[in-house]
This record gives structure tokens, sequence and C-alpha cells, in this order.
């Protein structure tokens, strides 16, 4: 175990994704700067993923500061109006989510789980079957799933980070939902944000039969306004989002339940403040994007300035392996 290394859990938030990689600067000043195991929902899969390529915080902030937000609206001809609204008929989302996964995917040198592993790290993304209701752990679980024409279950190995971290993204009636067909029962299952079962994952690398040998600290937005009800009034007719609507609904209150393994605590979350920026702002002035991550590496300062390791458990209870200095 380095004395630089955490595990890291990353809430999801669309574009208030930038005040969490303000948070990873905070963490690198005071020591931690290697990630091993990494966990996202929608934005934190972005920073999950490309924190398990081998990038480090500075490469993070540099990469959700250059991303060209506005063209992950691709609404089609006409805008949001005309293009977003046909989507939205057709494919129960405004934008369709190509660009953002195309442009992702050149980030991240189109690797593949396997090459995480084979960096000695592991990557964890959420994602939830509003059909199933269920939530989905990636890789693990898309060997459930085999992809629209295909006839083999999908090999989690193989497949693309930015693939799974766009299933991850689906927000719902923003981006067009991921479809991909159950294997076993052979009908078609809507893919969309982890958020709507578990927005904060911090659970996800807890053990009961040993004491962890490095801190997992979770990074988790707060303050800002919600999208939901807004995205939901744009998308009460026709039919098809209404149904989508109701599968999300009892997702929410099903899901958690089958899958829940641990809560958070306290001693390891990092509140992240982000004010009242909204999920889909994607037009963010640079002004408004330094804020953004200004909030996350004062709330990273004032987390670690508390943050003691002797009064550190995880959700079984387990303390920290004295190896590790309090």
């Amino acid at each position: 175990m380095k004395l630089n290394e955490a595990d890291g859990v990353f809430q999801g938030g669309g574009v208030k994704g930038i005040a969490l990689v303000g948070a990873l600067l905070g963490f690198a000043e005071r020591g931690y700067d290697r990630w091993v195991n990494v966990a996202g929902t929608s934005a934190g899969a972005i920073v999950a993923a490309y924190l398990a390529c081998g990038q480090d915080a500075y490469d993070a902030e540099q990469l959700l500061r250059s991303a060209p937000y506005s063209r992950f609206e691709d609404f089609g001809p006409g805008g949001r109006l005309l293009g977003g609204g046909w989507n939205l008929i057709r494919r129960r989302g405004l934008a369709r989510g190509e660009y953002l996964r195309r442009w992702l995917d050149e980030q991240l040198g189109g690797r593949t789980f396997a090459a995480v592993s084979e960096n000695g790290r592991s990557l964890k993304l959420i994602a939830a079957d509003v059909t199933r209701r269920e939530l989905l752990l990636l890789p693990e679980d898309l060997r459930s799933y085999r992809l629209r024409g295909g006839d083999s279950p999908i090999d989690p190995d193989s497949f693309r980070l930015a693939d799974a971290v766009r299933m991850s993204m689906s927000l719902p009636y923003f981006f067009e939902p991921v479809e991909l067909v159950h294997h076993r029962s052979g009908n078609v299952s809507t893919i969309v944000d982890g958020a709507v079962v578990s927005g904060f994952p911090v659970w996800l690398f807890d053990v009961e039969d040993r004491d962890p040998v490095r801190p997992t600290f979770g990074l988790r937005l707060t303050g800002s306004r919600d999208e939901g009800p807004r995205l939901h009034r744009r998308a009460t007719r026709p039919r098809r989002p209404v149904r989508l609507g109701s599968d999300i609904f009892h997702t929410a209150m099903e899901g958690w339940d089958r899958r829940f393994m641990s809560h958070s605590t306290r001693v390891r979350t990092c509140p992240v403040p982000t004010s009242d920026v909204g999920m889909t702002d994607f037009r963010l002035t640079p002004l408004e994007q330094t804020e953004l991550v200004e909030n996350g590496r004062r709330a990273a300062r004032r987390f670690l300035d508390s943050f003691s390791a002797e009064d550190y458990r995880n959700s079984y209870g387990r303390r920290l392996s004295s190896a590790v200095p309090a």
C-alpha cells in the first residue's frame, strides 16, 4: 500500500462534474494522487473512466474544461425544438448522445475494461435497466445482455469504456436511452442513467471479510437544482416517454433494495457544492467552470482537514488496516 493511494466513488450530475475534478485537485494537493479502484455514475462515470486509464486530477481538469459541451446537444436538424422534439418522440430522448460517446471514446483511446485491469486498476460504472427494474454494475452485468442483432452475450472485457459510460449517462428525457437485449429472456431492455437507482454508490468496494488497505473516498455533489421535473414536463407526450417515466419511478423504488450492499458513512464522504448549476447547462462560461473547480478544491481541503483515519469505517464496520497511518 502506498501512502498516496485511495479508492474513489464519484457521483453523477451532468456538466456539474467539473466540480468533481476540482475536488480531485484538492486531494492531490494533500497527497492523494493515485486512485486505484474507481467507480462513478453519470458524469462521475467520465471522471472514473479517465482516472482508470491512468490519468491524474490535472489531466481530468483539462479534459472537462476543454470538452465540447455544446456539441453534446446533438438534437439534429431544427435544434432542440424541432430536432430534439422529434428525437423525443421516436427515441425517448432530446439528444442522441452519439457525439458524446464518440468524443469520449477518442479521449479514452478506445480502451476496454480489459485494458483497465491490465493497468492494475478496477473500474465500476452504474446504470439502470428500467425495463427489468434493476440496478446494473458494469462491466459484470453486461454478460447478461447482447447487442441488438447479436447472438452471443456481451464479453465484458472487450466492451469499450466509452460505451459503458454512455449507458451510465443516459439522463432520462435528455439523452436517448441505450437499448440492449436481455440474453436469457430475449426481451429488449431500456438502459438509463445510473443515478435513477444509485447516484452515489460509495459502498461498491466494501468487503466484510478483511480490513481495507486504503480509504475509499466518496465525492458527492450538493446544493444544485434538480432538472428532473423540468425535463419530465417536456416529455409528458406521447405515450413512450410517459411509459419511460413510469419505468424510471418503479426502478428507483425497487432497484436499490435488490442490489443494496452497504451505506455511505460521513467519515469518508466529501460534499462538493455546485451552487445553482443544472445538469444540462452545457454552455457554462470559463468563469463559471473555474468557480465550480474552485468549489471542489475548497471542499476537498475542508474535508481532509477534518478527516481521521482512526475514525474510518466502511459499511461493514471495518477499520482501515493497521498498515495505513492515522
